[in-house]
């Protein structure tokens, strides 16, 4: 016996001599520890705390969000149910804004949420932020409606012979023109606009009072201004969005879960009154609640399924009702110590360490069943606590030691790696395992030396039996090797077929809708951000040619417009803008006879074809009667009042005029006038340009993600001082990259250091590559059986294979120790089915069950992964352990003859 474990002995035997003072402690221990926990351990959601923000590209992508937070904000997406039959444009600016409305009155869990650019706010600038592609078609109609413009904004003798004021030239113009669709539908739009105007006394409106050009024949929502984009999974479709910025807490799982199911609680009450529509919420808020949802769901059922399940398992295994609750209240006091340590360690729980609780559950409870399983033999033979216990230790500790190292640094290697959420769950399981087998040091041994397990003792002379010797040709002893041997040879071909998953979207629950919707929206881009815009200006062009990049998208564009504008700015109509004339009483008859005659014109000369055309046919002539009539039937007193506001109508309208040409000769970009829903997008609030680089292939699939990532970033590379490429489909790309080269660094990391502590236990190279040989007989077994499942590695399971690595070696490890026992003394006797064949066999059957109802009763599948994982990967190591190295043990053992003793010698 080494120094540590006579240390450890001597730890044991004070336990024994003061149970209650042990108990005592441990008591107020755990109590500390739980109080210091309820205080002070925090609880974060937050997913970019998963990852190490020393980590450039990570910390890049960090200070991208910061500066630009619509990345994390929520989309409501609303389509049209029928592809074939689009709503009226009127009725997707209705939804947009009711929803809109409804949900800026839910202060509680929304910060902000917009669905449009106001375009009254862009003013001249309109046009800076228009596509490209639509500035010549948007300069060719205002060339035809210059004439128009003519009547209302110039004066001169002849423009005069038509009327006096511009409402009445217009209404003479109009009525010697041949009617067609687009003159109808302009004169019932001001038609109905003057008849509001005068039925109300209200300050003029634009859009309620006046006609809004800007969106005047509008023909989707993207000319109102609305968030009308191409759906990216049938482009001849498109959505309307409306964008929600979340109050959301990370303190607690359910924060961000009650942010989001309050928000799809209002949209789908608003969607009730538009059936025409189909709605549904994403974006990575959304994700996250869906996922943190399911998973503290199935974590909490796992866990106290698994402690019913391991509790009856010992109950029958021991045969005893009160060790198994022992054992359970050990692992419940070492659970307690590990939340005191997690408060001191790390200070708060992510969503990977939040199942730190599971993992002592499979793994932890190892060591106390191992304990519990000699004090079953010894109680049986000894009546001296401190002789019971002496021997109980004197065998298990060793092992139990060594096991309990290997398994605790396989969670500790993770603080080698910058995946920062798999390290912290390192830190506290690590170190919570270590606290477990501290509990069975200290509470398991002194509740039992108070209140012992009533055990049938054992005839004094039945105290050692010799087992039987077989004395088997050795060629019968391999039959079992040889099969365990042939059956990894045979799944060679399936285990080639395992591959590495790095879909993230296949790690939640199945759920068709939610991988549709996020599917929908372009959110997968690549961005560069700078504040000197020559710069962003070398990066463009230097991508601008790449097959990988479908456009780009920055204030460059709108720079471009303008230079466009200003090199066509001799093609813009000129107007000679003239001060309105007004409109007075000795008017009014006149207005009323032309609206009359431009009623009876479109009522005989046009002709339409189609039921909406039709449509608007009779509601401009109702409208131009409503106004004749209106005028007419006005008595004396209040002439001078319609008079007055429908000169003011005109005023307010033919500003209009005015912007909407000045649109096309824009002075220089004012980014500082730009509305915050455009201005928020390109650049920041310190001063920092954006420049957007959107793909031509689905980065879902991971080839085309590698594909544009490395092409756009050695493109950027090739220009002088280049900045840095950031944005999703980097940080995607590059952190799922970081997180699998950790699980293998992790798992090489585990291999090796649970070869050094068994080195250090053992002290010889052969027993050493005889424990560890169960790795490397049952996790080929493991990805073979993966491979003819046709399951794939991913990055929640291939977590698993660290911590199969420092948990699975413990079955070699007590199988070798045990072997050492019996060399040590020949009379603790290796029978057929011993005290440590039940002890491995109950070992795996709590670990693979705690993790196997991960993936039995779960619905989130990065956990039900990792659960089948650890549960199978557990049975093949087990199996290799007693189909392998136990019949090499026990052969040695018969060849050695270490029972060749007489009676009496014994």
């Amino acid at each position: 016996m080494g120094f540590v474990q006579r240390r450890l002995l001597k730890l044991v035997l004070g336990v024994v001599r003061r149970p209650k003072l042990t108990l005592l402690i441990a008591g107020v221990t755990l109590i500390a520890c739980v109080a210091v926990a309820a205080a002070r351990l925090r609880i974060s959601t937050d997913t970019n705390r998963l990852f190490s923000s020393d980590v450039a590209f990570f910390r890049h992508y960090l200070e991208f969000i910061q500066k630009f937070p619509e990345n994390e904000a929520l989309y409501i997406i609303v389509e049209s149910k029928d592809a074939n039959q689009l709503p009226p444009v009127g009725r997707w600016a209705e939804i947009a804004d009711r929803l809109t409305e409804r949900l800026k009155k839910n202060t509680e869990h929304v910060q902000s949420v917009d669905s449009r650019v106001p375009l009254d706010k862009l003013g001249a600038q309109g046009l800076l932020f228009e596509e490209p592609s639509l500035l010549q078609q948007n300069l060719g109609d205002i060339k035809r409606f210059a004439p128009l413009a003519k009547l209302w904004g110039e004066g001169g003798p002849l423009i005069n012979l038509l009327g006096r004021s511009p409402l009445s030239r217009f209404l003479s113009a109009i009525t010697v023109q041949k009617p067609d669709t687009d003159t109808v539908s302009f004169a019932n739009v001001l038609a109905e606009s003057w008849v509001t105007t005068l039925r109300t006394n209200d300050p003029l409106v634009v859009s309620k009072h006046v006609p809004d050009l800007a969106t005047l024949g509008a023909t989707d929502p993207s000319r109102l201004g609305y968030y009308y984009i191409p759906d990216e999974t049938d482009l001849s479709r498109r959505l309307l969005l409306v964008r929600i910025f979340p109050k959301v807490k990370y303190d607690s799982l359910t924060a961000v879960t009650e942010a989001v199911d309050s928000i799809r609680a209002t949209m789908h009450e608003v969607a009730k009154n538009y059936p025409e529509f189909a709605v549904g919420l994403t974006g990575r808020p959304a994700l996250d609640a869906d996922e943190m949802r399911t998973t503290d769901h199935d974590t909490h059922r796992a866990e106290v399924v698994a402690l019913i399940v391991v509790f009856i398992g010992i109950a029958i295994m021991l045969k005893s009702i009160w060790m198994a609750l022992v054992a359970e209240i050990s692992l419940a006091v070492g659970i307690g110590w590990t939340f005191g340590w997690a408060t001191i360690s790390v200070g708060e729980l992510n969503l990977l360490s939040i199942v730190f609780v599971i993992a002592l559950i499979g793994i932890g409870m190892d060591y106390l069943v191992q304990i519990l399983t000699r004090y079953r033999r010894e109680a049986r033979r000894y009546v001296r606590p401190s002789a019971v216990w002496a021997r109980v230790f004197r065998y298990v500790s060793p092992p139990i030691f060594t096991a309990c190292l290997g398994a605790a640094g396989a969670f500790f290697v993770s603080l080698f790696t910058d995946f920062r959420g798999a390290a912290d769950l390192g830190i506290i399981a690590g170190g919570g395992l270590l606290l477990c087998l501290f509990a069975g040091y200290t509470v398991l041994p002194a509740m039992l030396v108070l209140w012992p397990a009533k055990l049938a003792p054992v005839d004094e002379e039945q105290r050692y039996t010799l087992p039987t010797v077989s004395r088997l040709h050795p060629a019968v002893r391999l039959i079992l090797p040889g099969l365990w041997i042939a059956a990894i040879l045979a799944g060679i071909p399936f285990a080639r077929q395992t591959k590495f998953s790095p879909n993230l979207l296949e790690l939640q629950a199945p759920d068709p809708q939610r991988d549709l919707l996020v599917r929908k929206v372009q959110t997968w881009f690549a961005v560069v951000l700078s504040k000197d815009i020559e710069k962003l200006r070398a990066v463009r062009d230097s991508v601008r040619d790449l097959p990988v990049v479908k456009k780009t998208e920055s204030v460059l564009n709108a720079l471009d417009n303008h230079d466009w504008l200003q090199q066509h700015k001799a093609e813009v109509p000129r107007i000679n803008w003239k001060a309105p004339a007004p409109v007075d009483t000795i008017e009014l008859g006149t207005l009323a006879d032309k609206s009359a005659k431009l009623a009876n014109h479109i009522d005989r000369n046009f002709h339409p074809t189609t039921a909406p055309a039709r449509q608007v046919k009779a509601q401009t002539v109702n409208h131009l009667r409503a106004f004749e009539k209106l005028l007419s039937d006005a008595p004396t007193d209040k002439q001078r009042d319609l008079a007055k506001r429908l000169s003011e109508w005109q005023s307010v309208f033919i500003d209009q005029l005015k912007t909407m040409l000045q649109q096309f000769s824009p002075a220089p970009l004012d980014i500082s006038k730009v509305p915050d829903e455009i201005k928020s997008h390109l650049v920041s609030a310190d001063g920092t340009y954006a420049l957007y680089l959107y793909p031509t292939r689905d980065l879902w699939n991971r080839a085309a993600l590698a594909e544009f990532v490395t092409t756009v970033e050695n493109r950027v590379a090739q220009i002088p001082d280049p900045p840095h490429v950031t944005g999703i489909a980097p940080n995607i790309y590059h952190s799922t990259n970081n997180i699998e080269k950790a699980f293998y660094k992790a798992t090489f990391y585990a291999l090796g250091l649970v070869f050094v502590l068994v080195f250090l236990d053992l002290r010889r190279l052969v027993p050493t590559l005889l424990a560890v040989s169960v790795l490397a007989l049952g996790l080929p077994m493991l990805v073979a059986i993966m491979g003819w499942r046709g399951i794939d590695w991913n990055f929640a399971n291939f977590f698993g294979l660290p911590i199969l690595i420092g948990a699975g070696h413990e079955y070699g490890v007590f199988m070798i120790h045990r072997y050492l026992e019996v060399q040590h003394n020949p009379r603790r006797v290796w029978g057929g089915w011993d005290v440590s064949d039940r002890a491995l066999l109950l070992c795996a059957f709590i670990t693979s069950s705690s993790f196997g109802f991960f993936w039995a009763m779960g619905h989130h599948e990065g956990l039900r992964s990792l659960g089948w994982v650890m549960a199978v990967g557990t049975c093949c190591i087990y199996l290799a352990t007693v189909m392998v190295l136990r019949p090499i043990l026990r052969w040695r053992i018969e060849r050695q003859n270490l029972y060749g003793l007489d009676r009496e010698a014994l």
